[in-house]
């Protein structure tokens, strides 16, 4: 691993380690990652050996338990995932999509540290004995389905990857996993969605959760199988087939073991459920409880919001299809008590991936909000939301915000889903 910095006033930099040292091992363990890094450089006396200008040196460190060595070693390149799952959102991107989008992430590492979700096939003895190791807990697993025959046809891997083997030695060894099934309808629902929820109760409490999403389908499919996707009929349909078998799913100890995703049941028209449904809320990040812990938090802030502007003030929020009525229903009301505020919610067609197919909020493009939203009255201010932009602040089509407030002629901002927020600067 190659050094890229050294922390000023360390044991590294008393040492005389510096940039462009190549790490080699840390008391005789080989460093490929920055997570071998931090695991090997905790102990308090550090044997390590670099290597400068061709030449390997062995250094000898001494240091408190939660002292920092203060090596900076270059960032990980993330390994790809081995399938060509059916479902496969990177094979239905349309030109113009951001890079990363095309990229299909099947790296353990990045799982434990940013709970990506992996599907675990390129991870072989050597892998899964490193997590164990360095108790690498919790990481996130695609499962899908169970059964192997239909593993191999749905993730197009070609053979056997064994992952109940997987899961069960990982388990064994007190690494918690949180699980999640893409549904495709007559794929792997019903009877197949029956025993792969009960080969994962086997491994519970280890395998803490199962998070159920729908399948996401976006126009661009030409030569791929056919899939179907979820309307407002078959969504309430699965639902209703999920509450009658909820106590098949129940697990001692675990509050909720199999939860559905949001998506479920604003497809389905019907009510997001309470929070005792969602239990600590810990796969919100994965849709299953986002629209509840958002009108818990807005519910909160209700007291706290103003009861007039300072002045009159116009300001839209467009949103996905999908996630429209559910604001209208949440926030309508109590921003019509609001003096001097003209609002408009706006929920914008996902054109580009397919508007009758793609309609969540975090994956419209800048094209399609700019389009509809051109003709639309002038406005003080756009607020979008923060998941239509990646962590670098850019669409799915790869526009910044700075971009469409440009081609928009109106103040544009990204909002995090607090209103006391967006409101403050008006007030």
């Amino acid at each position: 691993m190659n050094i890229v910095a050294i922390t000023p006033r360390t044991p590294a930099a008393a040492m005389g380690i510096q940039v462009g040292d190549e790490l080699l091992t840390i008391n005789g363990s080989s460093i490929s990652d920055i997570i071998d890094y931090e695991f090997y450089a905790a102990d308090e006396a550090l044997d390590v050996l670099i290597r400068r200008a061709g030449i390997d040196r062995q250094i000898s460190i001494l240091k408190s338990l939660d002292e920092e060595l203060g090596i900076i070693v270059e960032p990980m390149k993330i390994r790809s995932c081995a399938n060509n799952c059916v479902f496969c959102f990177a094979h239905q991107n349309p030109p113009g999509v951001r890079e990363a989008l095309n990229f299909k992430d099947g790296d353990f590492r990045f799982s434990f540290l940013h709970g990506h979700y992996i599907t675990m096939t390129n991870m072989g003895p050597k892998q899964l004995e490193r997590v164990v190791e360095q108790q690498l807990s919790p990481l996130y697993i695609s499962v899908h389905v169970t059964d192997p025959a239909l593993r191999r046809k749905m993730l197009l891997y070609g053979k056997d990857d064994k992952l109940l083997d997987k899961l069960a030695y990982l388990t064994e060894h007190n690494i918690v996993l949180h699980t999640q099934i893409v549904l495709c309808p007559g794929w792997n629902d019903g009877e197949v969605l029956l025993r792969t929820i009960n080969d994962l109760k086997q491994l519970a409490p280890q395998v803490q959760s199962v998070s159920i999403v729908p399948v996401g389908l976006t126009k661009y499919r030409d030569n791929l199988p056919h899939l179907d996707s979820y309307d407002q009929v078959t969504a309430q349909e699965f639902i209703t087939w999920f509450e009658a078998r909820r106590e098949l799913f129940s697990v001692p100890d675990i509050e909720r073991f199999v939860l559905l995703s949001d998506e479920f049941f604003i497809l389905a028209d019907v009510p997001i459920p309470d929070d005792d449904y969602y239990g600590d809320f810990s796969m919100v990040e994965n849709g299953v409880g986002q629209c509840r812990d958002f009108a818990n938090r807005f519910e909160a802030s209700r007291a706290m919001l103003p009861s007039t502007l300072k002045k009159q003030t116009r300001l839209v929020f467009p949103t996905g299809l999908l996630g429209y009525s559910f604001l209208k229903k949440t926030i309508g009301t109590t921003l019509d008590d609001i003096g001097n505020l003209e609002y408009e919610i706006i929920p914008i067609r996902n054109e580009w991936l397919g508007a009758d197919l793609v309609t969540v909020t975090g994956l419209v493009p800048a094209r399609d909000v700019v389009t509809q939203l051109r003709s639309i009255e002038k406005a003080d201010a756009i607020y979008l939301s923060y998941r239509m932009f990646s962590e670098d602040g850019v669409t799915l089509d790869d526009h910044t915000r700075d971009e469409m407030e440009q081609k928009l002629g109106m103040p544009v901002y990204i909002h995090h889903e607090d209103l006391m927020e967006i409101l403050k600067p008006w007030i």
